[in-house]
């Protein structure tokens, strides 16, 4: 199991409780209006993972062409929780 796209991005989750939480990932989705009808804002990060082991991880996103690349998420909150996300400079 490795990270497939480098390192991570960082992103900033502002709570509506007033807490900010630190997030690396490489894909975030349920943001735009498009997502807007999703439960969840999920964070996502791209990893080669043996197949016999993906059962392990929640995959969001799969490679067709590429067995082993998948999307795992790595963070997920309740739309109604989260004020902002930007990504940190």
């Amino acid at each position: 199991m490795e990270l497939a796209a480098g390192a991570p991005s960082h992103w900033l989750v502002r709570l509506a409780g007033g807490s900010t939480v630190d997030v690396w990932a490489d894909a975030v989705s349920g943001l735009t209006e498009q997502t807007a009808e999703q439960k969840h804002i999920i964070f996502g990060v791209l990893m080669d993972i043996d197949v016999e082991l993906q059962q392990d991880f929640e995959v969001t996103a799969r490679a067709p062409a590429r067995p082993r690349r998948v999307e795992v998420a790595v963070a997920r909150f309740p739309r109604d929780c989260v004020q902002d996300v930007e990504m940190a400079e």
